[in-house]
């Protein structure tokens, strides 16, 4: 009860700290984009606040082109930086995006990330058939994810009779499971996920916050896993910075009070791992650099 009432709390701060934002596009980093967000390229915005900034990226439709106009961004708003933690802050969003960036560029490499999260989930003995029907669908959905197709835009998919349990649910197995392929479509396939990342200053009484959330349907074919971090620091409060990750739901919330030397920042994602690398399809990012 606690944590859900935790979450309707945080929930209704962030839809009221982003009721006012709208979408423009303009110069990257210049003060007329102050209070706008900007497309900055294809998978990356920003808005630049009051004593930080919000972004916002989704890996997949990112582009060679795209990563450069954000490493210059990047390298502007890490010479305005008035500390170090802002520096590897703004160090830290370039990192990803070229890491991302190259994660994504192999196709070949996700669809076999997807191929392992689908079979981990119905591991099911298949013929070589049923295997390379899978394999060619899936580059159809990637393909799909790179162009910019979002599943929670699509009308929800029916699913078949066929792969019907007679309790509810789905009912997979060697005999259905060339039906499931060829039914497989990106609103079905992925969950629909929310995130949330805040980072700025209290409102009672001088200092920094930051809180980050992250919640997805648990009805589509494939699952990932959701990740939150949050710091923050105030004067002399130095609080533990939080960090949460698994699925469905995830959520972070730091607070530091004091009115010198506020920095607080928030993290929020969703991925698929394979081996030491994670795949984000989604994330927010989210820094403040104010005490009031």
């Amino acid at each position: 009860m606690t944590r859900v009432l935790a979450l309707l709390v945080m929930t209704l701060s962030m839809l009221l700290y982003g009721c006012a934002n709208s979408m423009s596009s303009g110069t990257p980093g210049g003060p007329q984009d102050k209070g706008d967000w900007v497309e900055l390229a294809p998978g990356m915005r920003y808005q630049i606040k009051e004593g930080g900034v919000n972004l916002e990226y989704t890996p997949p439709l990112f582009t060679e082109e795209g990563v450069k106009r954000f490493e210059t961004f990047t390298r502007d708003q890490a010479a305005r930086a008035a500390s170090e933690e802002e520096k590897e802050f703004w160090n830290e969003q370039i990192a990803f995006v070229k890491e991302q960036y190259t994660n994504w560029a192999d196709e070949d490499r996700v669809v076999k990330i997807l191929e392992y999260a689908l079979l981990s989930r119905f591991p099911l003995p298949l013929t070589e058939g049923d295997r390379q029907a899978l394999r060619v669908k899936l580059g159809e959905i990637v393909k799909q994810m790179k162009q910019g197709v979002n599943p929670g835009s699509l009308p929800e998919q029916e699913l078949p009779a066929q792969l019907r349990a007679p309790g509810g649910g789905m009912m997979v197995g060697p005999e259905n499971f060339h039906i499931l392929v060829s039914n497989l479509e990106p609103q079905s396939f992925f969950p629909a996920c929310s995130l949330a990342a805040s980072a700025m200053p209290t409102t009672a009484s001088p200092g920094a916050k930051a809180y980050a959330t992250a919640s997805c349907s648990t009805n589509s074919i494939i699952w990932g896993s959701v990740e939150t971090r949050t710091s923050a620091r105030a004067g002399n409060d130095w609080p533990p910075p939080c960090s949460d990750s698994g699925w469905p739901f995830s959520q972070c919330m730091s607070v530091a009070y004091g009115n010198t030397n506020c920095q607080s920042y928030a993290w929020a994602g969703y991925y698929y791992q394979w081996q030491d690398l994670r795949y984000y399809s989604d994330r927010r990012s989210s820094s403040n650099s104010s005490c009031r």
